[in-house]
């Protein structure tokens, strides 16, 4: 079975400083999530570039498909070690989860991890390495739906120290906390808010350390199918459209003419909307059998700049299409547009160079902010 790793980040910076020394870089490739934490020694602008240092590094290393011991011990030699201290500049964690649920993990100078199943909360396991000169924790683990794995900072294990929790909260206190908010956490970014704000309140609202929380979960890809344009062929029409119905996932249909082309073949009537929540947004439509219908161009222009602020739009309560086809995109994993090559007189001049097309702009445009926001995006030009 197919898994998905759904994966959020939250960070608090130290009282005191406008950079985290924490860097968290997360990439996806056509197989695998990759995350690479790394902590800063001290905080500031110096630990944000040491951090920031080793996870560039690491990520673009494994994302060229480079082994990872050859990676960790790229990183492993490349960091400087502070002389009073005897510790490494900056700390490394790295996570691997292929599509089938293979993990692999591995730990330098940072606190373990924690992998969360049927309620039950314990350590990655790992074992210990040489790699480098120097040692380093690997391990791998066959995950399954509903597993949970989180990364932190020394900032969450320490939160408290010296105050509220003398020793600080420690490993078996996150654990503790982590064991509870699985429970009733709806997805990551829940777990994440919710272990932060767990450690901002033990340092009363002044942070002594950066702190940093990840957290993935594992479970099953939310697909969406997204069709915008008739076919180039009309005698495809029928064959695209059923092609369509039949894909699994969630089914927006974008534009007035491709709504009036599905309608038309599934035979169900299409029911136009007159209300307007937006006065700059077409109204959207209805159609049996499919979960959306709006208009097409201005639309998905709209829809690209509202996924610029995500955060904003699952707290807004906007109904316009464009705001009601990005909550969609933002709450699926993979994307498929179902681009048709039919010419459109109102978007392109069939005179002038296919770059100049509107509507291939906008799709270039909707694709490059999904995959900002870690979405897998298929276009197929029909």
């Amino acid at each position: 079975m197919t898994l998905h790793a759904e994966v959020s980040v939250a960070q608090l910076c130290k009282i005191g400083e406008e950079l985290c020394g924490d860097k968290v870089q997360v990439t996806r490739t056509a197989d695998s999530l990759i995350v690479v934490v790394s902590d800063g020694l001290g905080s500031g602008v110096k630990a944000n570039i040491l951090a920031t240092l080793t996870t560039k590094i690491a990520s673009s290393m494994l994302a060229r498909g480079t082994e990872l011991e050859d990676v960790v011990e790229t990183i492993t030699q490349t960091l400087p070690v502070c002389r009073e201290r005897k510790i490494a500049y900056s700390t490394l964690q790295i996570l691997r989860i292929d599509n089938m649920g293979h993990s692999t993990l591995v730990e330098f100078d940072c606190p373990r991890t924690f992998l969360c199943r049927t309620g039950h909360v314990l350590p990655f396991p790992v074992q210990s390495r040489i790699v480098g000169g120097k040692t380093v924790l690997i391990g791998q683990f066959e995950l399954q739906e509903n597993d949970w794995i989180t990364l932190v900072s020394d900032g969450a294990i320490h939160a408290g120290i010296g105050g509220l929790l003398p020793l600080g909260l420690g490993w078996n206190g996150v654990a503790s906390r982590l064991t509870e908010d699985v429970a009733k956490a709806s997805d990551s970014l829940d777990l994440c808010n919710s272990l932060l704000d767990c450690c901002e309140g033990y340092y009363l609202g002044k942070p002594g350390d950066d702190t940093t929380v990840v957290a993935v979960k594992i479970r099953r890809p939310h697909r969406l199918n997204l069709m915008v344009g008739p076919p180039a062929l009309p005698e495809r029409d029928r064959e695209v459209v059923q092609r369509f119905l039949s894909a699994p996932g969630a089914k927006v249909v974008s534009g007035g003419t491709t709504a009036t082309l599905v309608s038309r073949i599934i035979e169900k009537p299409l029911k136009v909307s007159l209300d307007y929540h937006d006065q700059n947004i077409p109204p959207i439509a209805h159609l049996e059998g499919i979960d959306l219908v709006t208009e097409g161009v201005l639309t998905l222009n709209a829809t690209a700049d509202r996924l610029h602020t995500p955060k904003a739009l699952r707290q807004s309560n906007r109904m316009d299409g464009a705001s009601l086809i990005a909550r969609m995109l933002i709450n699926s994993d993979h994307i498929y547009i179902w681009a048709g090559g039919a010419v459109n007189p109102a978007h392109q001049n069939p005179l002038l160079p296919s770059t100049m097309n509107i509507k291939l702009q906008v799709l270039r445009r909707l694709r490059t902010q999904l995959e900002l926001l870690g979405k897998v995006v298929h276009i197929e030009w029909v």
